[in-house]
């Protein structure tokens, strides 16, 4: 790799021992903004999903044990329930959950705990409604009530709206710090190169002399800075690559699975557009200040 990245220069760039740190400096940034982007497209994945599962959902339960009755409805009540709801205006669908149904819903909170036969499950219906349809929940639970008083509405919607402004509050977050570490990149290399063009501002004066142009000039700093880029990715690349797989040891996530080949091409591409960010602040760093006359510190 280094002789791959070696060029014939005009400047002696290698005496530049302080630069030695920088290529360290830019992966960790570029690494950095990797995980950011990264974070922009998981909460953006994620609140989609919700959207997906929880909109147009109302879930209608019935508890057990109301006023000391141990069946929650019965079955004529269950079927008037069930007439009730899908005659109401705007919903889709009725479903009524199994027992099997409910107990795969319990099952992350009961863990190993054995649930007895007689354990008076609640009467739950799962219901859709269409697409952009408001459904009165109000006149639909005062119609429930008169069937069992024990009815308990719940919207979904109501659920996920805080859900979402949190999940939307944390992807502008971390594309505005994906932003900043752009800008700190820049900043970055807009420092080293001025002080790398003042160190060697003796071999610039000379080339001026002798005929080289500006463009010329900035196109060594621009090459030299390709490959400090070039090695910072490296390190960005290998460090992204660990994380992804980590991360997918963790939370045992198939590597073949769409997101983790999201994330990798996440972490190969943002290094590799930083490196271009990088070449071409340089170049035009360099041009800036040899476009003016008093650009030695």
């Amino acid at each position: 790799m280094r002789h791959l990245l070696k060029y014939d220069f005009d400047f002696d760039f290698s005496g530049d021992k302080s630069n030695r740190f920088i290529p360290f400096i830019i992966g960790f940034l570029m690494y950095s903004a990797t995980i950011a982007v990264m974070s922009c497209f998981f909460t953006q994945n994620l609140t989609s999903e919700w959207n997906k599962t929880l909109s147009g959902r109302i879930t209608v339960e019935f508890q057990s044990n109301i006023d000391g009755v141990d069946e929650t409805l019965t079955e004529k009540q269950k079927e008037e329930v069930f007439q009730t709801l899908q005659f109401t205006k705007g919903i889709k669908s009725v479903r009524k959950l199994q027992e099997t149904d409910i107990l795969k819903i319990l099952e992350p909170w009961l863990s190993s705990t054995a649930i007895p036969d007689d354990f008076p499950f609640p009467v739950i219906f799962d219901v859709e409604t269409e697409k952009n349809s408001n459904v009165d929940l109000l006149a639909m639970s005062d119609r429930l009530v008169k069937i069992s008083p024990g009815v308990r509405v719940h919207d979904h919607a109501n659920w996920y709206a805080p859900i979402a402004k949190i999940s939307n509050g944390l992807f502008y977050f971390a594309f505005l710090l994906s932003l900043l570490i752009v800008a700190t990149v820049c900043i970055t290399v807009i420092f080293i190169t001025k002080k790398t063009l003042s160190v060697h501002q003796d071999v610039v004066k000379i080339l001026q002399l002798i005929g080289s142009n500006n463009s010329y000039i900035a196109s060594q700093f621009k090459r030299y800075y390709f490959a400090i880029g070039v090695r910072a990715s490296l390190m960005s690349i290998i460090l992204g690559i660990l994380t992804i797989l980590g991360m997918s040891f963790v939370s045992s996530t198939d590597l073949l699975s769409m997101n983790t080949m999201s994330h990798l091409l996440v972490a190969t591409l943002i290094p590799a557009l930083a490196t271009v960010l990088i070449m071409i602040t340089s170049q035009s760093t360099v041009l800036f200040f040899l476009n003016n006359e008093n650009w030695v510190s």
